[in-house]
C-alpha cells in the first residue's frame, strides 16, 4: 500500500488524478486551496493549503508524518495557471502587461511552492533506504515557447510568469535528480500540452494546428503517466522531462 500526497486535488487535472489514485491499494492525502481541511474517510485524508504559505506546508508535512509516518509518492501538481490569472482582478488584462503581481503570484505558487513542498518532504518524510519518488507536473510551455499569435483577440494568454516558472521547474527537477539518485529517490516532471477545459473554439482552432494529432489531451492522457511513475518498475527513471503533447515538440 502507498502513501500518496498530491498537492493540487481540485483543479483539471487534480480532480481526475485524486479519482484514479483513491483506491483500496493507496492512502491518499489531498491538499489543495479549496479542500475542507475536516473532510477524511477511510483512505483518503483531505487538507486545506495555501502553497502560498510556508507555514502550512511545514505543517502539512509534519502533520502527515506524526499521524500516518513517511509517505512514499509526492505529486506536485498545483498551480496558477493561465486561466487562473483572470480571477487576480486585475483591470484590462487582455495581454501581457508584465505586471508585478501576475509575477509574483506566479512564481510563489507554480516555483517556490513546489520548492517548500520538496524542502519539506526531504526533512520529514525521506528515506534513503526506501524507495520514494516525486512527480511534478509542468507544462510543454517550460520548455517551448507559446504562439502568440494564436491568443489574439481572446480575454486570455499565456503569461512570461506562467512559462518562467515552468521552464525553472525543469531545472529544479533535474538538480534534485541527481542530488537523490543514489538514495531510492526519483524526481521526475510531466509536461503536458493543452488540456481540454471547455475554451473558445477560436482558440481550439488556432491551438490544435499546432498539434500533430490534432487533439487537446485529456485528463487520462496525462494520467497514464503519472500512474507509470508511481508505480516501483520506473525507479530506474529520474531527471526526466516528459512530453505529453500529442506532438506538439516534434515540430
Amino acid at each position: 500500500m502507498k502513501k500518496i500526497l498530491l498537492i493540487g486535488s481540485e483543479g483539471v487535472l487534480g480532480k481526475y488524478f485524486k479519482t484514479k489514485l483513491s483506491n483500496k491499494k493507496n492512502i491518499l492525502f489531498l491538499a489543495d486551496i479549496k479542500n475542507n481541511t475536516k473532510y477524511s474517510k477511510k483512505n483518503v485524508h483531505h487538507f486545506r493549503l495555501d502553497l502560498r504559505s510556508e507555514k502550512q506546508i511545514k505543517d502539512l508535512f509534519e502533520r502527515i508524518h506524526k499521524k500516518f509516518g513517511k509517505i512514499d509518492v509526492l505529486i506536485n501538481n498545483a498551480g496558477l495557471t493561465t486561466e487562473g490569472i483572470k480571477n487576480l482582478n486585475i483591470k484590462n488584462l487582455k495581454e501581457e502587461s508584465y505586471d508585478s503581481k501576475i509575477w509574483d503570484t506566479t512564481i510563489n505558487i507554480n516555483l517556490k511552492g513546489v520548492f517548500l513542498c520538496t524542502k519539506y518532504f526531504l526533512r520529514f518524510h525521506h528515506d534513503k533506504k526506501k524507495l520514494q519518488k516525486v512527480i511534478n507536473i509542468g507544462s510543454i510551455y517550460g520548455s517551448h515557447s507559446p504562439h502568440h499569435e494564436i491568443y489574439k483577440g481572446l480575454n486570455f494568454f499565456s503569461s512570461l510568469a506562467y512559462t518562467t516558472s515552468k521552464s525553472g521547474l525543469i531545472g529544479f527537477t533535474k538538480w534534485l535528480a541527481t542530488k537523490y539518485s543514489q538514495q531510492l529517490t526519483t524526481f521526475n516532471i510531466i509536461s503536458p500540452a493543452g488540456v481540454y477545459n471547455k475554451q473558445p473554439k477560436k482558440f481550439m482552432k488556432n491551438y490544435l494546428k499546432l498539434i500533430p494529432n490534432n487533439k487537446m489531451a485529456h485528463q487520462k492522457d496525462i494520467f497514464s503517466i503519472l500512474n507509470f511513475l508511481v508505480h516501483d518498475s520506473t525507479n530506474y527513471l529520474t531527471g526526466q522531462n516528459i512530453h505529453v503533447d500529442g506532438g506538439f515538440s516534434s515540430w
